[in-house]
């Protein structure tokens, strides 16, 4: 809020003779009329006679004489005033638009305008068009371009009765004045020339006690040399235009934003660098048209940042740029291409303090509302006067994920860039939020190196927090299996969706020739097994006698080396065969390969009907031979059986079976589980550990194979006397038809939260089904339509799912977990051939909460309420010694990193900045309350705990504990030497007190300024370097309990038991 003036505004100097002259108002009346208007005629004089019009503005005649007065002037600007001369004074109540008439002659309509007079000359009357601006700020003139208007004066002895215009005497006009006038020659500059602009602020020139400014200069002029100091941090700064501008070019009303002038914070005041940031605040303006000026203001949403802590040797400037688009009504720039200024803020008065105020004892944890623990983004247990490693949960190196309902976003497992973006199906770009260590190579432009981006290829997903919404879903596609890390607590709403479903195939058309070489794969989800092409057509084209065959079916084709059995889905975790649905085989064995002959080698058999004549129903000799279906894929339960079954069960002719032998289920055997028992004993695959290689997906079902279904031979022509098969009958036309695949296995996917994992949602991981022929289409007399003939395929097996968390909640609504094989396809409706049932994928939990595998199987799909899932499920509660220690700490990375967040903290007060303080003695041997940031770590020596800081000297190592040991972070498959702890700091300027443990990042209505989120850095110093420069300052301690050769950080945080009195030196702004 502005305060009210106390003392007497400043006097700053104009720059220029022009803004000195236009500050008369009897100059501004002669300019508007003499530059404003056409040209004016007669004299200046009082006349003797009575009262009447002696000139105007448009080359009127003189009334003296009582004559009908008429105007020279005829083209007029849209923007013109007009001017009337009288010969004595007017008295300006008898002034209306009946005495004074200005009409559209087009329409009839008076455009709005007002009547005053010049107060330098009382005989002067001026009617001024209305100038306006609309939402955006472009002018609105009252006279319409191109235009005719009447102007009419009424005269007592042309019009004989009033109203009239009177003198001040009472007399009225005697000579009626009628003109017309077209606005032809568009807007005239009402002050020509380019405007000049003046720039002022207020300056601060007197404290208080308690440091708040009182004393003041206002509406000081903003100049370059002397460039002005101390100017108030809440001034509004003002520009003074001497013209009428075109509001447009200033700002744009709705948004109060403006379009070409700046301000910005340079924050080392070099204005030679480029490092400046804009100050947030609203623009509003005013016009006097009176004094043709225009007033433009600006007012910051927030205090401006002070002259800052490299003052009074390099302070900050506020830099102000008018550029040449900033223009008057008639497009002249503001004069000398407006050009640059700025201005030294007033030093700031506040102290140095901690962060968190006081400094953190880690004594009081989440929920409580005076903790600084965030935990919604931390697994480490924080509380009792320490934070201690957790169990697990990750890094959080990719920020916070959260999906909003009515959003379907895709993780690709394999090249998945963060932050997110449009492209990724997100509503807006997610705000980087990325934690990860200094690549000068990679991140040149940021500050420190540190990443402002991380491409994921492992399928290793580290999240501070994992929300979606009901409505919303994520799906995870690619080679490698899902792995969510979720450094705080996990919650999958009702409604939601996590996908990791076998792809779906899409159905088939049966004469397509070669599925194996002519399909397109999809991308299945995570680790899933692709499903088995379906069997091809056979090389028919080689047959030429079959070729030459002209009837309008006819359809051989070419296909070198054909496979027309269905082929083998995709084993378990993408890996070979294991598990996989077979494909169907191809039926008959046997086809004719040299003539056309029924009889002989071939073994197509045939069925007398009129099914593929449904024009005449004449009977024909079809085959009705079908070839095998693809059976299901495996996991932990064999897949099915995939059954061929023709409408017509055996051929008429010779009496063999249409039906190709049952596809044998793919075979769990295959896939390496131990056998299923109460206590987990002697489980290894089914552990799913991805370290181990056993976090797999499903399998893919095996395809469906060729055969010859719906080819016509001639020997049977409607007499039961001819059979198809024999020495008069021979192939009409050849038909054979391709397999539909196998439907794929369901993705694997690992999910571990270090707080809580909450899925009142569906985790579906189950497979998807068998390929199926197409739908019909519309056949006609000359084509049957023979792309709907293909055999189903089998489904894909269920996939896997892993759990782990210091609570796992399942909803109790089946299907909350699926891990269900996807049913076998259907031949739909020209047989009753069914592929195979892919069979149960693997789910398992571990936690510490007592959750059993009774309690979770009716949870879970599929179930078996006889033994409660044995078979697929498994469950190590951490309560039953007999089943396990529960979720345990791990020895590999990431499943061995766990970290706690602070919430978002500045200093008490209105801060506007903070400037992070740097190291002031040396991070080896300096003193530790001379470190910029430190905390105290709880050694163990051997022989007793002792406190040591985290830098600077200490008395157990030769160097600080954090560069004896580093400060890199560890990622799986990384290179760099990793540290037991790592420490982040991350900034952003909000303009606004809100819950700051509660603050997404992503969320567009909280007072984060876009754009000001900094990248996890490794000393707070380095966010001084970001702008515009944080107020807001947040924390992660990270533990890594790694522990495998060459790569063993657990040996030395073992010796840690904890930490304390963690703190950061700012100075506030």
């Amino acid at each position: 809020m502005r305060i009210e003036r106390t003392s007497t505004p400043a006097k700053g100097l104009l720059p220029s003779p022009r803004l000195a002259v236009l500050r008369s108002p009897v100059a501004i009346m002669i300019l508007g009329l003499s530059l404003g208007l056409a040209s004016c005629s007669g004299g200046g004089g009082v006349s003797t006679g009575g009262f009447h019009i002696e000139t105007c503005s448009l080359g009127c005649t003189n009334g003296t004489e009582g004559d009908q007065i008429t105007c020279s002037i005829i083209d007029t600007y849209q923007n013109q005033e007009i001017s009337i001369l009288f010969s004595t004074p007017v008295d300006l109540f008898s002034v209306n638009s009946s005495t004074f008439q200005v009409v559209n002659v087009a329409n009839g309509t008076s455009p709005p305008g007002q009547f005053f007079g010049d107060p330098t000359n009382l005989r002067r009357l001026i009617f001024r068009p209305a100038l306006s601006f609309d939402q955006n700020g472009n002018p609105i003139f009252g006279l319409e371009a191109n235009t005719s208007y009447s102007i009419r004066i009424p005269g007592e002895v042309q019009d004989g009765f009033g109203p009239f215009i009177q003198s001040t005497t009472g007399q009225v006009n005697q000579a009626r004045m009628e003109c017309t006038v077209r606005t032809s020659l568009g807007v005239i500059d009402p002050v020509p020339g380019s405007p000049d602009v003046v720039t002022t602020v207020d300056v601060v020139t007197g404290y208080d006690s308690e440091g708040n400014a009182n004393q003041f200069d206002y509406d000081v002029v903003v100049t370059n040399t002397p460039v002005i100091e101390d100017v108030w941090r809440q001034t509004r700064i003002t520009f003074f235009f001497d013209d009428v501008m075109n509001i447009a070019t200033l700002l744009d009303p709705a948004s109060k934003k403006a379009p070409y002038i700046t301000i910005e914070v340079d924050d080392d005041g070099d204005l030679a660098t480029l490092d400046r940031y804009d100050v947030d605040g609203a623009f509003s303006f005013g016009v006097d048209f009176d004094r043709l000026e225009t007033y433009l203001y600006f007012d910051a949403t927030l205090p401006m940042p002070s002259a800052g802590p490299n003052a009074p040797a390099s302070p900050r400037r506020v830099v102000i740029i008018i550029p040449s688009t900033v223009q008057d009504l008639v497009s002249n720039s503001v004069a000398a291409g407006g050009g640059q200024r700025s201005f030294i803020p007033e030093p700031s008065t506040l102290q140095e303090s901690l962060l968190p105020p006081g400094g953190e004892d880690f004594t009081v944890s989440w929920p409580a509302a005076d903790s600084n623990e965030d935990g919604n983004r931390g697994g480490a247990f924080w509380g009792g006067g320490q934070l201690i490693p957790g169990i697990g949960g990750g890094s959080g190196r990719l920020g916070d994920l959260f999906v909003p309902a009515g959003l379907s976003l895709t993780l690709s497992t394999d090249n998945q860039t963060f932050p997110l973006t449009t492209d990724d199906g997100f509503l807006l770009n997610q705000v980087a939020d990325i934690l990860g260590n200094p690549d000068p190579s990679g991140f040149p432009n940021t500050q420190g190196n540190f990443p402002d981006s991380i491409t994921i290829t492992d399928g290793v997903f580290e999240f501070n927090s994992l929300i979606v919404e009901s409505g919303g879903s994520i799906r995870f596609e690619g080679v490698n299996p899902a792995r969510v890390y979720v450094r705080g607590p996990v919650d999958i709403q009702a409604g939601a969706v996590l996908d990791l479903t076998g792809a779906v195939p899409a159905d088939h058309d049966s004469t397509m020739v070669d599925p194996f070489t002519m399909l397109t794969t999809p991308v299945n989800a995570a680790s899933g097994g692709d499903g088995g092409f379906g069997g091809s057509r056979s090389d028919m084209a080689s047959n030429a006698a079959m070729v030459a065959l002209t009837a309008c079916e006819n359809d051989p084709v070419a296909m070198v080396s054909p496979h027309r059995e269905g082929y083998k889905g995709m084993g378990v975790g993408r890996q070979g065969k294991k598990g996989a649905g077979l494909g169907g085989e191809k039926y008959p064995i046997r086809l004719p390969s040299t003539n056309t002959e029924t009889t002989g080698a071939q073994e197509v058999g045939f069925n007398v009907n009129a099914i593929f004549d449904p024009f005449t129903l004449d009977t024909e000799c079809r085959s009705m031979m079908v070839g095998g279906s693809g059976s299901g894929g495996s996991y932990a339960t064999a897949g099915g059986i995939g059954v061929a079954f023709s409408l017509a069960p055996t051929s008429d002719y010779p009496g063999v079976t249409n039906n190709a032998a049952d596809t044998p289920g793919g075979d769990p055997a295959e896939v390496g589980l131990e056998a299923a028992v109460e206590d987990n004993q002697g489980y290894n695959a089914r552990l799913l550990r991805w370290n181990k290689g056993h976090l797999r997906g499903g399998s893919g079902g095996g395809g469906g194979g060729g055969h010859p279904f719906g080819a016509w031979a001639d020997g049977h022509n409607g007499s039961s006397l001819n059979a198809c098969v024999g020495p008069l009958s021979n192939f009409h036309a050849w038909m054979d038809h391709s397999g539909a695949r196998g439907g794929s296995g369901g993705g694997a996917f690992h999910l571990t939260s270090g707080k809580r994992i909450t899925v009142n949602g569906v985790i579906d991981a189950s497979g998807s089904r068998g390929g199926e022929p197409r739908n019909p289409a519309v056949a006609d007399p000359c084509d049957v339509d023979y792309g709907k003939f293909a055999t189903p395929g089998g489904g894909g097996s269920g996939g896997a799912v892993k759990l782990q968390s210091i609570v796992v909640d399942l909803a109790s609504t089946p299907g909350t977990i699926d891990v269900s094989g996807g049913r076998g396809g259907t031949a739909k409706f020209w047989a009753n051939s069914l592929g195979g049932d892919g069979g149960a994928g693997l789910v398992r939990i571990e936690d510490l909460a007592g959750l059993s595998r009774a309690m979770a199987a009716p949870s879970i799909l599929p179930f078996d309420p006889y033994d409660s899932s044995l078979s697929w499920v498994s469950v190590d509660d951490g309560q039953n010694p007999l089943d396990g220690p529960g979720w345990v700490l791990a020895s590999q990375r990431p499943d061995a990193i766990s970290a706690s967040s602070s919430c978002w903290m500045k200093p008490p007060g209105s801060i506007l900045s903070l400037y992070f303080v740097e190291d002031e003695a040396d991070p080896n041997t300096g003193p530790a309350a001379q470190m910029g940031w430190n905390m105290n770590l709880l050694y163990n020596t051997g022989s007793g705990t002792v406190t040591i800081p985290f830098r600077g000297f200490n008395n157990q190592l030769p160097n600080s504990w954090e560069n004896e040991f580093g400060k890199s972070l560890g990622t799986q498959g990384g290179t760099v030497a990793a540290a037991p702890i790592v420490v982040r700091f991350q900034g952003a300027l909000a303009t606004a007190t809100e819950d700051y443990c509660n603050l997404d990042l992503n969320d567009t209505s909280t007072s984060i300024v876009p754009g000001s989120v900094t990248p996890w850095v490794d000393h707070p110093a380095l966010l001084n370097g970001f702008l515009p420069p944080p107020n807001l300052m947040r924390y992660v301690i990270i533990f890594d309990n790694t522990r495998v050769a060459g790569d063993i950080p657990k040996q030395i945080l073992d010796q840690v038991e904890g930490i304390d009195s963690f703190w950061v030196r700012v100075l506030p702004d």
